[in-house]
């Protein structure tokens, strides 16, 4: 990459005739000058008294009245130091003054020299013909300093007597090793919130390129601006829990005594209607009895009117007792009989028990085995996390949505919230429930899942941020430190 400035038009003075011995004398007198500056520059840890043994040095050697310098710093150029000490920094015009006429050599990315040279190409230079207005008619130049990639600052130069050749190409070799190291001084010395402001926009101009770093700063700034206003933004502070769905009404089959699993005829999630037959217990024994009893009566029953035609008083009440206790074992039989076929008590959707992998499985008297909610009237029961049920109360507006309806969610309000806590999944929660209205139920089912969102207040973004990792900065402090 090449990384030398535009080369600035020399001339020399009418008839001279310039030999290579004056030329190599020339180049070693400005060698000798660059590095000796380089030399003061290395002295001195700190920029400022670096760039003052610098400029003071430097205006010594081309005879200039005063030396100024100045770097890019937050995204603009800025003068930096001078070697007229603090004189010129009370005159506010002449300061902005230099200040303009290096941005006028940076914009043109070479060097300006006002008043122009002699046989020289005419170019703008109206800002440093306004600086020899204000110094009291000092002649100008101006030579832009490169870094790595960019022009990082300028170099301008106040003289009485003008430039010449040999002055302008002493000062543009102190620009190109020298000033890159004053440039890294006064960038190691910046604050640390001014580095990362240098790290966001880039210090000068790239050679070359017509871009400048405003476009830098614009972008920086509307990310600070959309990240503000996302900050400052309202927004609606809720909490977040796994949800389901339940039947208000849910009814529970049980088995009516021990016995083994004969036949299943649903499976959950099929809808049922009332008295239909779900499944049956094995009743082969119980049919047995049934029959037994039956055949009894019969007995008894001859019995009795023998007794009867006897008219013997005693007999007769024998075996009228007989007769009423084998009818009472029938009735308990053809009870029983019925009872081990399970049926649905209501309409609605079977939600638990699948017993078709269960056939012939003996279960015990008591046992659950099927449940069944209404196809309406369904409640959302949220699994609140025990770190956010302090923000629960009642009659919050909610809104759940489900996989099966994810275009719209479903909107409910808190009616109870469980005073126990339950251990799901490894976690403490408390179930929250709501009521969905009926119309809004429409294809939904029982023990549907989904995530419920619980508003709980309107506040700033930021204000939600800070309370979440409040909270979690609490709960690991507590758990590390105690």
């Amino acid at each position: 990459m090449d990384m030398s400035l535009p080369p600035v038009q020399s001339w020399a003075p009418p008839g001279a005739t310039p030999t290579a011995e004056v030329d190599a004398a020339a180049r070693a007198s400005q060698a000798n000058a660059v590095l000796v500056l380089q030399s003061r520059a290395l002295q001195h840890e700190r920029f400022a008294p670096a760039a003052a043994a610098v400029l003071s040095e430097l205006a010594l050697t081309l005879g200039c009245e005063r030396a100024s310098i100045g770097f890019h710093s937050q995204g603009r150029l800025r003068m930096a130091a001078t070697s007229g000490g603090s004189e010129p920094l009370q005159q506010p015009a002449l300061v902005r003054a230099v200040a303009v006429a290096m941005h006028e050599a940076l914009d043109q990315r070479a060097a300006v020299v006002y008043p122009l040279p002699a046989g020289a190409l005419p170019m703008p230079c109206f800002a440093h013909a306004e600086l020899m207005r204000l110094n009291g008619g000092l002649a100008v130049c101006s030579v832009p300093i490169l870094g790595a990639e960019r022009v990082t600052g300028v170099l301008l130069l106040e003289r009485r007597d003008g430039f010449e050749a040999a002055t302008l190409e002493t000062a543009k070799d102190v620009a190109l090793f020298v000033g890159p190291l004053l440039e890294m001084k006064h960038r190691l010395e910046a604050p640390v919130g001014g580095r990362l402001i240098e790290a966001m926009a880039p210090r000068g101009v790239r050679h070359g390129s017509d871009v400048r770093p405003s476009w830098r700063w614009g972008v920086a700034a509307a990310l600070s601006a959309l990240c503000a206003a996302v900050a400052l933004w309202p927004v609606t502070f809720d909490i977040v829990a796994p949800a389901r769905v339940e039947g208000r009404e849910q009814r529970v089959i049980a088995a009516p005594a021990d016995g083994f699993i004969a036949s299943v005829l649903v499976r959950p999630g099929e809808t049922v209607k009332a008295g239909q037959l779900l499944a049956s217990l094995e009743d082969r024994d119980l049919a047995l009895q049934r029959d037994k009893s039956a055949a009894e009566i019969g007995q008894l029953d001859k019995q009795y009117r023998e007794a009867l035609t006897q008219d013997d008083a005693a007999q007769i009440m024998i075996a009228r007792a007989a007769v009423e206790q084998a009818r009472a074992q029938l009735a308990l039989a053809e009870s029983q009989l019925g009872r081990s076929r399970l049926r649905a008590p209501i309409d609605g959707v079977l939600i638990g028990g699948d017993l078709s992998q269960s056939i012939g499985i003996p279960v015990q008297r008591g046992q659950s085995l099927m449940t069944v909610a209404p196809a309406l009237g369904l409640k959302v029961v949220a699994e609140v996390d025990e770190q956010d049920v302090a923000d629960l109360k009642l009659d919050q507006p909610a809104r759940v949505l489900f996989s099966a309806i994810a275009e719209q969610p479903v909107p409910f309000t808190i009616e109870r919230i469980s005073p126990v806590a339950l251990t799901l999944e490894g976690r403490n929660v408390f179930e929250a429930e709501g009521r969905i209205d009926d119309a809004t139920a429409a294809g939904l089912r029982p023990g549907q899942r989904g995530v419920a969102r619980i508003d709980v207040d309107r506040q700033l973004n930021v204000q939600v941020w800070w309370h979440r990792a409040t909270q979690w900065l609490r709960r690991t402090a507590w758990q590390l430190i105690g």
